[in-house]
């Protein structure tokens, strides 16, 4: 999975890095860039804590991924999402674990906000997500402007699968499928950016 890993987030960076002002419109700094390539990726002791504080276990690609980069520092990276297409910041374990105490860290259907989420809106969920806005078995790995958040859910619903990508999206508040895993998601990166160019 490692090497797998690396080659597409080294991809997905290439990416970025040729099209960066037609998806972001402006330039990316060069210090961001250093940054990201001073990130190490974390020890499988963080992974295994990170682990246990959650009880959880995290699918091998995602273990490839952090092993290969504990976050990437301030560079935003490219994410398949078609409807909000955004360079999302890649959190560290360390971050995932502040964020989950303030953001998903408590069961909210989205049946409890009437106001939010009519019949008409509940029948645009994906089938494969539960009918939360917020769920503490959802754990936010990537962000953008601290307003969407590309997560792992381990709360399918029976037509998902756990350890898929959904995305929560702020104002108008909602939830969004993603991809079934994160090498999914980044393999469709490419295919997603020229749509976007």
């Amino acid at each position: 999975y490692m090497d797998k890993m690396a080659a597409l987030m080294e991809k997905n960076l290439q990416l970025l890095l040729e099209n960066v002002e037609e998806l972001t419109g402006e330039e990316l700094e060069e210090e961001a860039l250093e940054e990201y390539r001073a990130v190490q990726g974390a020890s499988e002791a963080a992974l295994e804590d990170f682990e246990a504080r959650f009880q959880i276990r995290l699918p091998e690609d995602f273990r490839a991924l952090y092993r290969y980069k504990d976050g990437s520092g301030f560079l935003p990276l490219i994410w398949p999402q078609e409807e909000y297409y955004h360079g999302y910041r890649l959190l560290s374990l360390e971050e995932i674990g502040r964020v989950k105490g303030y953001f998903q860290h408590e069961d909210r259907e989205m049946a409890e906000y009437p106001d939010c989420f009519d019949e008409a809106a509940l029948g645009q969920l994906d089938r494969r997500i539960k009918p939360h806005l917020f769920c503490r078995r959802w754990f936010p790995f990537a962000e953008y402007a601290g307003a969407l958040y590309l997560m792992l859910d381990y709360d399918p619903s029976e037509a998902g699968t756990v350890g898929q990508v959904i995305c929560y999206v702020h104002d108008p508040d909602f939830v969004h499928y993603v991809a079934p895993s994160v090498t999914c998601a980044l393999e469709r990166t490419e295919a997603v950016i020229e749509g976007l160019v």
